[in-house]
């Protein structure tokens, strides 16, 4: 099961988050104190791997006491099914399993609730869990009169029937029925074996209808199994907010002491000791036994069985940087060697850089705090890599890739060199309003702290501006940025040419904003592209951005293009979603709408002629009384690009327009190709 969104209620400074969408690795971005922590904490606790419940106490929003209740849902979480777990649930009910999304709640009371489509689990038996129970009746042994033979068969028919109709309290008396109906037909005495036969099935029959309705009464219902076994297959959650170094060298013996003496606090090098000894299955007090004898080989030797185990537990998790690891021991004297992939020999660990000895470190703890797995889980990192300079905070994010492969990892961050500009739509903005905090993908909604985030890490520019780039191009919306970004990351993924390395994408509110924004970077020396939809906001925009203020900086390096220009429909509207054909872009608004449209009995989309593709699509969905969110549209699109290793994924007239439009942007730049 994998997890796609997720939704927190009533949970400290949230009274309703909305839907948090995810990706395999998800950024929240807010700024200090903002409900950041909060989020994950309520998220953890939906299902940790040590119980930790929901404390109304403590957790309930301030000035909503009236509203206190155990069975309000805190979390909501929706997960992706496997086909093994959809093939799973088909054995479970005799319908077929027609969907592979299933959300999952629990309340503050600590219970979870599977909601599972109606009718898809009905409070009955499966029919094939009744036929196995009923197959547990007697059999009739012949020789037996023919009266006797029809009336044991109709009794044994009103079973099966009574069971499969799930009348079971009807069920419970049949013995009592049935048992003189029995009687009435059964054999004269001076008949054997016929006598005999007829009274052991009445005998045995009856007992075991008895046992029967006892089974049927307490045997799982189909949704009680597809209850448990989803319940079951819950993914863990782990959570992270301490990350210890540990410094390479300690004492057993008084590590010891600490540990077995309640009046004493373990150090964190203490703890993080014990989580790699932990790790590599050595157990301390063994340690110092061993320590106090003569022959110590015996212990070198656990030592070296236990560094290899360790070392075979992450020399293949992390490409980027694979390590090998040695103990050793000197009396009560403990240490840790560690060699990396580009080094010639083994240093101590203490020696290392300390960028070396943190990642180590973190490494280890995630590894303990997954119980050694590191697959299938939800993970949550609560500002990791806080006190990492620069480069040692973007080593970090390349690892929190690798970490979210096989599972879904979210962190939070107000650190610019923790976001990864090449992937926005993991960007998600904890923003505070009247209603409580909320998550929101707009990042325009960003409150002034977190916003300076934003600004140095994406450009996103407000009416203050800290930018970081010299060459820029600017864009009318974020769903330009996402497709522009995801369609010039597989070119060159490719070997075709892309957007030029060097050039920041910032992507503004709308064709004014983006005049707005080109015009302050103009005026910081900046060379900057501005890219307008060709429309009539569009055209407005950039007809004020040339005749009113290009001619004030005619020495500048800056440009002003329309997006149908550069991709050769002039004199046609055309916005980013142009870029692509109708039937491929139709393709994903059924996909993503489906269950709408299906509500509406839309049996096809069918676009009215003329204009930009989005607008007809808009207009389509008003004129059915459905909300149309282009975003959604983009953000499905630019998943599957990005799974993209080849052209061959879109049509040929997208890859025309993608590839003028690259040219055209390539060449305005001053290096231009």
């Amino acid at each position: 099961m994998q997890l796609t969104r997720f939704r927190v209620q009533m949970f400290k400074c949230f009274l309703d988050s909305g839907w948090v969408e995810l990706s395999p690795l998800t950024v929240l971005v807010g700024k200090n104190e903002s409900g950041k922590t909060s989020l994950l904490k309520a998220l953890h606790k939906f299902n940790p791997f040590t119980l930790e419940p929901y404390d109304m106490n403590r957790e309930w929003p301030r000035g909503h006491r009236d509203e206190r209740a155990n069975s309000q849902i805190v979390c909501t979480v929706e997960f992706k099914l496997s086909q093994e777990e959809v093939a799973d649930l088909n054995k479970m009910t005799d319908r077929e399993v027609t969907f592979d999304h299933l959300q999952v709640t629990r309340d503050y009371a600590g219970n979870f609730e599977v909601l599972f489509p109606e009718g898809f689990s009905p409070e009955r038996l499966h029919p094939n869990d009744i036929d196995g129970i009923l197959a547990d009746l007697p059999r009739i042994t012949n020789p037996v009169g023919e009266s006797f033979q029809k009336t044991a068969e109709e009794c044994q028919e009103e079973a099966r029937r009574l069971a499969r109709e799930g009348r079971f309290s009807e069920f419970h008396m049949l013995h009592e029925k049935h048992q003189p109906l029995l009687q009435k037909v059964v054999s004269p005495g001076g008949q054997q074996p016929q006598h005999q036969n007829e009274n052991n099935f009445i005998s045995q029959f009856t007992s075991k209808l008895q046992d029967v309705a006892k089974q049927l009464e307490q045997a799982p219902s189909i949704h009680k199994k597809a209850h448990e076994y989803v319940i079951k297959h819950l993914p863990t959650f782990v959570y992270m907010d301490e990350y210890r170094t540990f410094q390479g060298m300690a004492w057993l013996d008084q590590v010891k002491q600490r540990k077995d003496d309640p009046g004493k606090k373990l150090t964190a090098d203490d703890e993080t000791l014990l989580t790699i000894l932990s790790l590599a299955r050595l157990d301390l007090s063994e340690l110092v036994r061993m320590g106090g004898i003569t022959d110590r080989e015996q212990r070198q030797y656990d030592l070296d069985d236990a560094a290899a185990t360790l070392t075979s537990m992450i020399e293949n998790h992390w490409g980027q940087l694979r390590y090998e690891v040695k103990f050793g021991a000197d009396g009560q004297q403990f240490f840790t060697w560690v060699k990396g992939l580009q080094d010639r020999a083994l240093i101590r660990l203490e020696e290392r850089s300390k960028g070396f000895q943190w990642f180590f470190s973190f490494d280890l703890l995630l590894m303990h705090q997954t119980r050694r797995t590191l697959k299938g889980c939800v993970i949550l990192l609560d500002e990791p890599g806080l006190h990492l300079h620069p480069e040692g905070q973007r080593d970090l994010l390349k690892r929190l890739e690798e970490y979210a492969k096989g599972n879904t990892l979210i962190y939070t961050t107000h650190l610019p060199f923790m976001i990864d500009l090449q992937e926005p739509d993991r960007i998600r903005i904890v923003s505070e309003t009247g209603k409580g905090v909320v998550i929101t993908e707009d990042l325009t909604q960003a409150q002034p702290e977190g916003r300076l985030t934003l600004q140095a890490a994406l450009g996103i520019s407000g009416r203050t501006s800290f930018l970081v780039a010299e060459q820029n191009l600017v864009v009318e919306g974020v769903d330009d940025y996402w497709i522009l970004t995801a369609l010039s990351n597989l070119f060159t993924r490719c070997g075709e040419p892309g957007l030029p390395e060097d050039l920041m994408i910032t992507a503004a509110g709308g064709a004014s904003e983006v005049t707005y924004i080109a015009t302050f970077m103009v005026g910081q020396e900046l060379d900057v592209m501005a890219l307008y939809d060709s429309d009539q906001a569009g055209e407005a925009a950039k007809d004020k951005f040339v005749k009113k203020w290009l001619a004030r900086y005619k020495d500048r390096r800056a440009i002003a293009l329309s997006l149908g220009e550069i991709v050769g429909t002039s004199g046609q509207q055309f916005s980013i979603e142009d870029i692509f054909t109708e039937d491929f872009y139709l393709g994903y608004v059924k996909t993503v709408y489906g269950k709408q449209l299906v509500t509406k009995d839309v049996a096809d989309v069918v676009l009215p002629p003329g204009g930009q593709l989005v607008k007809r699509v808009e207009k389509c969905f008003e004129d059915h009384e459905l909300q149309f969110n282009k975003g959604s549209i983009a953000k499905r699109l630019c998943a599957d690009i990005r799974r993209m290793n080849d052209l061959s994924g879109l049509p040929e007239e997208t890859l025309r327009k993608v590839k003028a439009t690259f040219k055209a942007i390539r060449e305005a730049m001053p290096q231009g190709k």
